[in-house]
């Protein structure tokens, strides 16, 4: 097996296949929420545990710090014998492009359908966007609006902006990728939804 990068979601669902296609007796798991430089030293002391067949060090983490990163690039870059790496992160955006280029990425996510909007985005109205934005609020405060709800719905803002003809700048676009970025890092529905309506209303005149 070759060290790689899976994209997922479903981080349960890729360790019980990684234990399952192999030794678990030689399965190591690292899961953190955030992975600090504490745990990459962690795991670097583990990679340099001899063994006598391969070893799979899996990192697992909600959120990877830059410098812990950095930490792991030589030994990812010259792996110790017999050891084999597996980082599992929910986008390739966390991690950094060095860490990218040294590694295979398998993608595992699933395609989220669109969600269905009542709203008209080729003729925004200030009371469409404030009623709208009021009504995800309200399912956020209710827990009926996660994070990746929240997340499939601007981008299905964004795709159907783009179906009904709005006409979006460069700078719209990178927009676009950093308000999805601070989704995914927990911004709230209404300071991440009144900016990008109220620019699709813009864009609609």
């Amino acid at each position: 097996m070759h060290s790689k990068i899976i994209i997922s979601d479903d981080f349960e669902s890729v360790k019980q296949d990684i234990i399952g296609f192999n030794d678990p007796n030689f399965v190591r798991i690292f899961e953190y929420e955030s992975f600090l430089i504490e745990n990459a030293k962690e795991v670097i002391n583990e990679a340099y545990i001899a063994e006598s067949r391969e070893k799979i060090i899996v990192v697992m983490a909600l959120k990877f710090g830059i410098d812990p990163q950095n930490a792991l690039l030589k030994i990812l870059e010259e792996p110790p014998r017999n050891i084999t790496f597996i980082i599992v992160a929910k986008s390739k955006n966390l991690l950094l492009p060095t860490i990218r280029s040294r590694l295979m990425i398998e993608i595992r996510k699933k395609e989220t359908p669109r969600m269905a909007l009542e709203l008209n985005l080729k003729r925004l109205n200030l009371k469409d966007i404030y009623n709208f934005i009021e009504e995800q609020s309200n399912l956020e405060k209710t827990e009926s609006l996660s994070k990746n709800e929240l997340l499939n719905l601007v981008k299905s803002i964004v795709c159907e902006a783009i179906e009904v003809g709005v006409k979006f700048k460069e700078e719209d676009y990178e927009y676009f990728y950093k308000l999805y970025r601070l989704v995914d890092l927990n911004t709230k529905a209404a300071p991440a939804l009144t900016p990008l309506l109220l620019l699709i209303m813009q864009r609609s005149k």
